[in-house]
């Protein structure tokens, strides 16, 4: 069989990965819920003893100057970390366990992370400002974290092509994206939707991952996948401390009714909070 066989395959297979765990399914259903309680969250997560002891370990960390054991969830999560920044963490730890990726070797899970964690957050902030209802800022937020989760799932069933794939590229966006599809026949948006579906993922996110970079799309959902494009690139010059370089990206902003001001305001407000989602994504990455 030829090599191009394998690797086809092989992507096979992630059709049939193992489903969520129906304590996954349950984190991401409360993760998605802008109206849940503390107290609700507090027992959809309770489901998962890996994600409470890192949430207890992330509270109790150095970063927030704690200066005694916090070991109820609850108070850590009223105290220290707030219900925004434990969905966040929920559903980024629950996507992490579920796709494992040591035995890629290039692959560096805290930039992975930080660069989901921006993205996400940049559409977010977007998101409210435009007020669309077709584009809740939840909603994009999500997107923004499973955009490039199909670069995990590739990893899990091909960690040595990828690892190939990702030195070759010299982990350029971009360039990881073109070669995933000329060595393996799909990009990560590809993979990723695959794999959402089969996951049973809201169609949302599927739809945001097979219309990624596709220009021709006309969609209802053609301005939550244009945000998602803009954030996406915005944060790689975020993430790799580069804004002093990034363009205008003057027609995004004009296809969305979105300000250049009010754009460059939300990069300097992420910008300056980036230790704070670095440090999240080292804790995320393991």
């Amino acid at each position: 069989m030829s090599q191009s066989k394998d690797i086809e395959l092989e992507i096979s297979k992630i059709k049939n990965l193992p489903p969520l765990p129906e304590a996954s399914i349950r984190i991401i259903t409360a993760v998605n819920d802008p109206d849940i309680s503390i107290e609700e969250m507090v027992s959809v997560l309770a489901l998962s003893p890996v994600l409470v002891a890192r949430l207890l370990g992330l509270a109790n960390s150095a970063y927030f100057g704690r200066s005694g054991q916090i070991s109820d969830l609850r108070i850590a999560i009223i105290q220290v970390l707030g219900l925004s920044l434990v969905k966040s963490f929920a559903l980024s730890i629950v996507l992490n366990v579920e796709l494992q990726t040591t035995k890629c070797k290039s692959f560096e899970p805290s930039f992975f992370w930080s660069h989901a964690l921006v993205t996400a957050l940049m559409a977010q902030k977007i998101a409210l400002h435009l007020n669309d209802e077709l584009i809740p800022p939840n909603i994009a937020y999500t997107s923004g974290l499973l955009l490039n989760i199909g670069l995990l799932a590739a990893i899990q069933i091909l960690p040595e092509t990828l690892n190939d794939v990702l030195v070759k590229a010299d982990h350029i966006e971009g360039r990881v994206s073109a070669e995933m599809k000329s060595v393996m026949g799909k990009n990560q948006y590809e993979i990723g939707c695959t794999l959402l579906g089969r996951w049973k993922l809201p169609t949302i996110y599927q739809i945001v991952l097979e219309q990624f970079r596709q220009n021709d799309f006309q969609g209802n959902e053609r301005r939550l996948v244009l945000l998602l494009e803009l954030s996406h690139w915005a944060a790689i010059y975020i993430v790799d401390d580069k804004i002093d370089e990034m363009p205008g990206f003057l027609s995004q902003l004009q296809g969305l009714s979105f300000s250049e001001k009010g754009f460059l305001d939300i990069i300097d407000s992420i910008y300056h909070k980036k230790d704070d989602i670095n440090e999240l994504a080292s804790v995320i990455g393991g």
